[in-house]
């Protein structure tokens, strides 16, 4: 069989599926559905445009979907943009979210994070246009040490994996045992 990303189960249920009646079918394929939408809600990537937008000064208009221009914010430098960008990717990935986190590793990162923002906003204010414009060096950094602290805290004791996990519980108990008899228990060494 052939690997789908867009096949979820990933254990060959896509057989199993050609012996289970309408309503068994339809019921999988809900759950299945329910599990992307988990999976796209705790996915960093629409945050990170959001980021992204919102340090270039735009806000989002929650009537119409659309990023708006704030008319009075000025721009702000692609350099920092992509620095800042670069920084939250790498730390704002299902890695980190899903990682197991204790509360003294959580603030050892946030202090280093916040000595980074502070140092890197300070060093280099006249290549960002920040040199008097203490107000939005303050935004720029809040907008990253809050986003980097809420990621963090998602991860605190593996809270995020646990949560995903008892979905894909609810959503695998929902389903006929795959063939051994071994039902759901590919995943039970990650829910400790």
């Amino acid at each position: 069989m052939d690997y789908d990303p867009n096949n979820f189960d990933g254990l060959g249920m896509q057989e199993q599926k050609r012996n289970l009646s309408s309503d068994e079918l339809y019921s999988s394929e809900l759950q299945q559905e329910k599990i992307r939408n988990i999976i796209s809600q705790i996915s960093p990537e629409n945050q990170l445009q959001e980021i992204e937008m919102r340090l270039k000064g735009y806000r989002k208009n929650f009537e119409t979907g659309e990023w708006e221009k704030i008319a009075d914010r000025k721009r702000i430098s692609d350099l920092l943009i992509s620095r800042y960008m670069g920084y939250l990717s790498s730390l704002m990935s299902l890695n980190t979210t899903m990682s197991n986190l204790s509360p003294p590793q959580i603030n050892l990162l946030m202090k280093r994070i916040i000595e980074w923002v502070t140092d890197d906003l300070d060093a280099n204010a006249e290549k960002y246009g920040f040199e008097d414009d203490y107000t939005e060096r303050t935004r720029v950094g809040e907008i990253l040490i809050r986003t980097s602290f809420l990621v963090l805290n998602r991860c605190l004791n593996g809270s995020e994996a646990r949560r995903l996990f008892k979905a894909m519980n609810i959503t695998e108990s929902n389903r006929p045992m795959n063939e051994g008899g071994k039902g759901n228990s590919w995943w039970e060494f990650w829910k400790k």
